[in-house]
């Protein structure tokens, strides 16, 4: 299972979202250390984002997460035994009531972001980003970590984030799509 956590991790080295200075940093935490992730209390772990996304329509699903205070696209902590895509489908089940398949994401991009929050096991973040290729439609997002949710057009969804500028960031990657 770790090796096949490892592979997915790998290709996305080359999504097409990808900076040599973010694969650059995950390779020097693999080196550091083997596969961690939050529930092996590990304080640097890998997280999944996925970002639904409507193509037709030119729209993305953001949540208003509550402890971000943000407008942010879904996403959670690897648990372990899990690779990268049944995190985002874990997710996607969990926090937005949907089912989905392996082959309805995209690998998108990779991020690094610093979280200092020692007393919840975080300090840093490495971020996998997956398009969930999905038609627009209404998703039963979880309450207790959405304040509210809805579909935006890219630009209107980029503007929404104001919290977290690296987010803002990678999702604005789908307009140089």
């Amino acid at each position: 299972m770790l090796q096949d956590a490892w592979d997915e991790i790998e290709s996305l080295y080359i999504a097409p979202h990808v900076t040599p200075t973010v694969v650059e940093q995950f390779r020097e935490f693999k080196q550091k250390q083997p596969f961690h992730t939050k529930g092996e209390r590990a304080q640097a772990h890998y997280c999944a984002f996925f970002l639904p996304y409507d193509k037709h329509s030119g729209t993305i699903y953001l949540g208003h997460h509550k402890k971000a205070d943000d407008w942010i696209p879904p996403g959670g902590h690897i648990e372990p035994g899990e690779t990268p895509s049944m995190t985002a489908i874990r997710e996607m089940r969990e926090e937005l009531a949907t089912t989905i398949i392996k082959s309805m994401l995209e690998p998108f991009s990779l991020s690094v972001k610093n979280i200092d929050r020692p007393e919840q096991g975080c300090m840093v973040h490495y971020d996998m980003w997956f398009l969930v290729h999905i038609p627009e439609q209404p998703f039963q997002y979880l309450e207790k970590e959405y304040y509210d949710a809805g579909w935006f057009p890219i630009e209107e969804g980029v503007a929404k984030i104001k919290k977290n500028p690296d987010f803002a960031a990678t999702v604005a990657k789908l307009l140089q799509s």
